[in-house]
């Protein structure tokens, strides 16, 4: 029996492999049931009756431009024949996208077909999932599908989600000038559209950036788990985005940072922390500021969501996708492990960069623990990190232990250490070192959620039927643009 989430990630296959190929079945049974027999020639809304045959019509100037099935009619009905491509679009969508086309291909007229390159959909829900090179929206639920191998399509359906487009359909009454949104203090924020320039001082936050696609407006950054670019995650970094190290700062970070640095860079916006002690500062400037603060799932897909907001009707259908892909992954590992007893289930504990360093019960660390389907130890504790002693851990008696992949920690430092060796765990090696690719999977980043399936494929690889190699693969792709190489991959899933 296939289970639910392996139905899932089968389909996701299909639909991925048949957008490659140019066909999605989904689009096409909403053409078919949105438009004419392909034999009849396309009519302009406001024209009288239906074309009966081939005949040339009248084009602008008087001049007669040929028709046939793929004949082109821009949102007035000018046929535009030298069109560069072809856009399958209800009469509704027509004049938005003439204006774009326009504005990408000096004043000219797009054509318009009932089988385009391009087809633009009003209807997100119609797809299961994303596939965001091929899934351009531009307006909100509202997106633009390549549906053809046309290079010409592919550089207009990008320009339609760019900060150029947004600026004309910011003219055209179509899209905000300003979006008001919350942040994570509580403060409201308005953002003039669009925002061009971005300046990202909070390490964690960056991550948020790239999940919805908005890093090419990134001009100074702080990384976390990539602070410098001759880091083993810099270097790393700079295969997933070539300008990081042009745009990795350690001059405006969210503990330091001056006001000439920052005015200098000309942001549109400013990305930190609460506890940056700059804020008054910059923002008495004018220059927009927004806080992130997250550190339960909730708070996460906030900010995602939030995020998406700030910069468009495609970032903001990216910011869903992950917010759905998040869940999705929280609901499988819950269905799958929610049999067990609690006096069966593992117990974890969960150091941080001391060994006796622990994750107290409020840490997104010990919220992975839960959703993996673990117990941890320490959740009775408060607050940030505790120092414990060792006496605490033997009564703890934990059946596995965590090590974070930051802050000098390593597995060595317990296994190695005599004093370690009292607990089981230790002796049969039961000590595991996080994952990362860049951002650290136990910190809440967009890419916590692949610390999931890692920790529900370890504690429980009989019963958990979720691929850490599979899932990785397909996150880093979709939300990253970046394909992983087997060295990546086998080092943040494969177990000793």
């Amino acid at each position: 029996m296939v289970s639910t989430r392996h139905s899932t990630l089968l389909n996701r296959m299909l639909v991925r492999g048949l957008m490659l190929n140019g066909f999605l079945i989904v689009i096409l049974v909403f053409v078919a049931c949105m438009q004419s027999p392909a034999t009849e020639p396309v009519v302009d809304a406001g024209d009288e009756g239906v074309v009966q045959d081939m005949e040339p019509v009248e084009g602008a100037g008087g001049e007669a431009a040929p028709q046939s099935d793929e004949q082109a009619e821009t949102g007035g009905g000018e046929p535009a024949s030298d069109a560069l491509f072809t856009i399958q679009a209800p009469d509704d969508l027509r004049p938005a996208l003439t204006t774009l086309y326009g504005a990408a291909h000096d004043g000219k007229l797009p054509a318009f077909s009932e089988q385009g390159d391009l087809m633009a959909v009003e209807s997100p829900d119609l797809f299961s999932e994303y596939d965001f090179d091929r899934v351009f929206y531009y307006l909100p639920d509202t997106g633009l599908v390549l549906s053809s191998d046309s290079q010409d399509a592919l550089e207009f359906a990008e320009f339609a989600i760019s900060p150029d487009s947004q600026q004309v359909l910011i003219d055209e009454g179509l899209l905000p000038a300003v979006v008001t949104v919350t942040d994570q203090a509580g403060n409201t924020v308005e953002i003039p559209q669009p925002v061009r320039r971005v300046i990202n001082a909070y390490g964690p936050s960056v991550y948020y950036l790239y999940t919805v696609g908005a890093e090419s407006r990134i001009v100074s950054a702080n990384y976390l788990g990539a602070k410098t670019i001759d880091s083993s995650g810099g270097q790393t970094m700079a295969r997933i985005d070539q300008r990081y190290p042009e745009i990795v700062s350690d001059t405006v970070t969210a503990n330091e940072a001056s006001v000439e640095d920052i005015a200098a860079l000309e942001p549109d916006i400013v990305f930190t922390s609460p506890e940056s002690p700059w804020i008054d500062a910059v923002g008495e400037v004018g220059i927009p500021i927004f806080l992130y603060d997250a550190e339960t799932p909730e708070e996460i897909k906030q900010a995602v969501l939030t995020t998406g907001e700030i910069f468009g009707p495609q970032a903001l259908a990216r910011a869903r996708a992950w917010a759905a892909y998040y869940d999705s992954i929280f609901e499988a590992v819950v269905s799958q492990t929610e049999g067990i007893a609690p006096e069966h289930r593992v117990k974890v504990l969960f150091t941080g960069t001391e060994p006796l360093r622990v994750a107290s019960g409020d840490m997104y660390q010990t919220i992975l623990i839960d959703a993996g389907g673990g117990v941890s130890v320490s959740s009775e504790l408060f607050g940030y990190w505790n120092d414990v002693n060792l006496e605490q851990v033997v009564v703890w008696n934990p059946d596995v232990i965590l090590v974070p992949p930051y802050g000098g920690a390593s597995v060595e430092a317990i296994t190695e250490s005599p004093e370690w060796q009292v607990l089981e765990a230790v002796q049969e090696g039961r000590v595991y070192r996080v994952p990362q690719l860049v951002a650290p999977w136990d910190t809440p980043t967009p890419d916590s959620v692949l610390a999931v399936v890692w920790m529900a494929q370890l504690l429980y690889p009989d019963i958990v039927d979720l691929s850490c190699d599979a899932e990785a693969e397909y996150f880093y792709q979709t939300f990253y643009g970046y394909d992983l190489s087997p060295e990546e991959t086998a080092r943040m899933c494969e177990l000793p």
